[in-house]
């Protein structure tokens, strides 16, 4: 009995135990604070061959998508062709209205929207030639202002 308990608290400390010995100090005093791409996508539901609602997207096709030296991105969104994955039916009733933004940012930053910008990953409205205004925060706390601004809308 005793040696069954013995491989068993054995078993556990190799299960519970951690294969990382460096590098968790380097995230949480890391000073980056950036957007590196922004992608922009148009959800809808649509049924599956069994009848159940199934999420679509279909991501837009995105012109300037990092930022200049000004931590400025000026964007031109463009909606793709209809396909067989992205119905012509579909496509019609894209618009700037009702779609999601979605940033990438530095590992252990963290993005929130400032002066009434649009949430991101929710659908929102977004309009052509507004000044959208993001503060991105690094782990160390050292803050980065972003502008992104859609310069046209092709459809």
């Amino acid at each position: 009995m005793k040696k069954y308990i013995f491989f068993l608290l054995l078993g556990c400390i190799v299960l519970f135990t951690s294969c990382l010995k460096s590098g968790l100090d380097d995230i949480e005093d890391s000073d980056q604070c950036s957007i590196s791409s922004l992608t922009m996508e148009y959800r809808w539901i649509t049924q599956n061959a069994n009848g159940y609602d199934q999420l679509s997207r279909q991501q837009m096709t995105l012109s300037g998508t990092t930022p200049n030296e000004n931590n400025e991105i000026h964007i031109t969104v463009t909606v793709p062709s209809a396909s067989s994955s992205f119905p012509k039916e579909v496509r019609q009733h894209v618009s700037l209205d009702g779609l999601y933004l979605i940033a990438v940012i530095s590992s252990a930053a963290k993005i929130i929207p400032l002066e009434g910008a649009p949430s991101l990953g929710v659908p929102e409205t977004f309009e052509i030639g507004k000044d959208y205004r993001y503060e991105v925060t690094a782990a160390n706390g050292k803050k980065a202002v972003y502008r992104i601004i859609i310069e046209d809308f092709i459809k």
